[in-house]
Formats: C-alpha cells, structure tokens, sequence
C-alpha cells in the first residue's frame, strides 16, 4: 500500500478556506453507507458484565425527529446504495415501546423511499419478547438476533439481571415465543474462557433449541470491559474452533449448525474480499474500516463511522469518536473536521500495516478499529486478540481441514477438455 501520511484528500468541495470534504464517489466503486446502526436507547434491563457500554442505566431514548434526520442525511450525502440495513443496537432495543419502531420504520421509508432496499434488524436479549414484540416483528419483517451464550451455566455466569440473577430461563421462553410465532432468529454467543472446556455440550445447546445460525462472539476487552479471558488461552481457542468445525463440517449441513466465523472463512477461500479502488491502490471491502460503509447513530444524534463499539467511548484524542450530530450536520460536513482527519488517517495507517505484516490482509482488511484501540492502544496497529479469534484461527482452521481433505482424496485424472 502507499504510503498514507498524511492523508492525501480527494475533495468534494470546499466547506471553508483550507477546508474539504471526504468524497466517497472518488472510490471505485462508489463507496455507500451498507449499514446504519441506530441506539435507540442506551438502556438495557440486564447487566452483563463483559459489556463495553457505558449508561446502560440511561433512560435517554432516540426521538422520531433523530431517526428521521439520521435517514436524511444519508440520502442528501448520496450514501444510498441498492441496500441497507438499518439495525437497532447498543442498549435492549426492547426497552422502547413497540409503537416506536412501527413509527421509525415508516420514517425511515418516508425518507429512503425506494432508493434502497432497508432491511430492519434487533438484536436482543430476548428476555422481553411476548406475543406483541412477535407481531411487531411479523408485521414489519424484523430480522432478529438473540444475544444467548448456551448451556444455563455459561449463560448466567454472566448475562445476570440488576439484581444479580441469571437470565437463562427468561430468554428460553423469549426463543420460545418466538417459535412459537413461526420466526426465524439467529443467536450470537460470548466465548468466554469457560466456554472452551466442551464445545460439544456448546454446540448441543443451539442445536436443541433448533438454532441453524450461530455467531460466535469473543470475550473482547472493549469499552468498560478492560481484560479478555480467552487471553493466553490461545491453545485451547485453537482446540475449540477444530472442534465447531468438527460439528459443523463445511459451515453446516442443511438443517443443521452453521457458525458464521467458519461459513465466512469457506466464504473467503472461495472468494477474497472485493476490493475498492482509491489513491491508486485497491482496499479490501472491510466495512470497519471504510469511512461511512456503517453509519452509527447514538440515541442523541450524535454520529459516528467505523467501528461501531467506538461511538461515544471515552477519548480525549479523538473527541469519543463522535464525529458530529445529525440534528446540527450532514454526515460528509464532518469530514472537513481535523477530527475525522486524524481519525481516518490513524485507521488508514492501520490497513498499511496490516497489507505490510499480515498474511492474512486480503481475507480481512486491516482488522477492527475499536479492537486496536482498546487491547492496543492505538488506532494505527496491526494484530489484536480479535484478529486471532475471529478471523485468523477459524480461517487456518477451515484451510487445514480442506487441505486434509484434499490429500485424502486426491485428483486422479486430468479433468476433460
């Protein structure tokens, strides 16, 4: 990669003398928003205690005029594509009513109309779900991801409400509900130390209760969590990720487990990253680490791009990664800012390290921001205990495996012309 300091700008237009704008259209292709985070409330009803949010305990709540402005800004910046995903996040999203999100959406369609095609999703601890949530999310085909860490004792060992109890059976009977109703959900589990010890009984879990799609998420020092218990334990992280593959060969078979860190890495050994091209070199499609492929929009309107567990962290350097406020600026405006400046030229000098050092650059991109952030200390690092969990390990994983494969069944005969 060339070299990326300082960041040499392809501007829009000028805001001010000396001033200009990021121009997503100077990527080719033209880069869009793919993902819209909104917090619609910082709040949540239960007290993990692996969560990097600060004020779970808010009651702040995002207004109809926010969301609208959040739409908006998309639109006047030209950052539609021919999708998006709007997803409800960073706090129990089932804390608001449920006249709210029939009332967001509309919004949200008011001002996109059919210049793309929105798909809503939540993600929940589903410790809230009764009929009513179901029809809501029948009514307006809400995709729905529910935050469960398997068997009882993983579980509640740290999804535990305020006063100290374990969630467990009310998030069964939320699953439950949601059978019930005949929809379809996704889970994502924390790996925690502890969850090393039997992946079979882990895997037997999802299983039981008919989940085909499992995100596995690890113990992240991130935000207010300041240590990982996976730390050191390399080895038997390795050992865990051989055995999901183990009961989920080739990302699932139909009807059954599919883990998404495997399925993305049969993904990626099929197909690399697409690439995007800008200052003459090619980027890999990372989301985390192009300016406003995700949108993060706080419950205040504040905004942010990148990663979005940064939005609103504590940071003197980067002003808590807020980059303006829908209500006062369009989302481009930002980028005129000496904020945005320093913020995406450190990310970007992250992504030169990573192309420089990592054998593993074309299948991820340059990692995640708020990962070297926080376990690094410094947005322009290279590898992080997430590259090693996520990406790195299930891929050597799913390559040994086919490479195994491969030599036990080799090509014996030349294919015909």
């Amino acid at each position: 990669m060339e070299a990326l300091s300082p960041v040499r700008w392809l501007p829009r237009r000028a805001l001010a003398p000396g001033c200009e704008r990021f121009d997503p259209a100077a990527f080719q292709p033209v880069l869009k928003t793919q993902l819209l985070v909104l917090q619609a409330t910082k709040f949540c009803n239960i007290d993990c205690d692996y969560c990097y949010l600060p004020d779970r305990d808010s009651t702040a709540r995002m207004s109809l005029a926010t969301v609208r402005l959040a739409a908006r800004r998309l639109r006047e910046d030209g950052l539609l594509g021919d999708a998006l995903t709007v997803v409800w996040h960073a706090g129990e999203p089932l804390a608001m009513p449920i006249a709210f999100y029939d009332d967001a959406i509309a919004v949200i369609d008011a001002e996109i109309g059919a210049q793309s095609a929105v798909t809503h999703a939540i993600q929940t601890n589903a410790t809230l779900i009764d009929d009513a949530w179901c029809a809501l999310f029948k009514r307006q085909r809400i995709a729905i991801g529910v935050s469960v860490d398997g068997p009882q004792a993983l579980h509640d060992a740290h999804r535990r409400t305020r006063a100290g109890k374990g969630t467990f059976e009310r998030v069964v009977r939320g699953m439950a509900k949601l059978r019930e109703h005949g929809i379809a959900f996704h889970a994502i589990a924390v790996v925690t130390d502890a969850t090393l010890a039997d992946p079979d009984a882990f895997c037997a879990f999802f299983e039981e209760h008919g989940i085909t799609e499992l995100g596995c998420n690890f113990d992240e020092a991130e935000g207010t969590h300041l240590a990982s218990s996976l730390a050191g334990r390399e080895a038997a992280h390795t050992a865990f990720i051989h055995r999901l593959l183990d009961r989920a060969p080739a990302g699932g078979l139909p009807g059954g487990l599919r883990v998404r860190e495997l399925t993305a890495a049969f993904a990626l050994i099929a197909e690399p990253l697409p690439r995007y091209r800008w200052q003459g070199h090619a980027w890999p499609a990372n989301t985390q680490v192009l300016p406003f492929a995700i949108v993060s929009v706080a419950a205040g309107g504040d905004f942010g791009s990148f990663s979005p567990e940064l939005l609103g962290q504590p940071s003197i350097e980067y002003g808590d990664f807020v980059l303006g406020n829908v209500e006062r600026g369009s989302y481009l405006d930002s980028t005129a800012s000496p904020r945005f400046e320093r913020l995406w030229g450190d990310i970007a000098r992250g992504i030169a390290a990573c192309e420089r050092g990592c054998s593993h650059f074309g299948f991820c991109g340059g990692g995640a921001p708020a990962n070297k952030f926080y376990e690094n200390g410094d947005l322009a690092s290279t590898e992080t205990l997430y590259c090693r969990t996520m990406v790195k390990r299930p891929f050597d994983a799913v390559l040994a495996r086919l490479e195994t494969h491969r030599r036990a069944n080799p090509i014996t005969q030349e294919p015909p012309c």
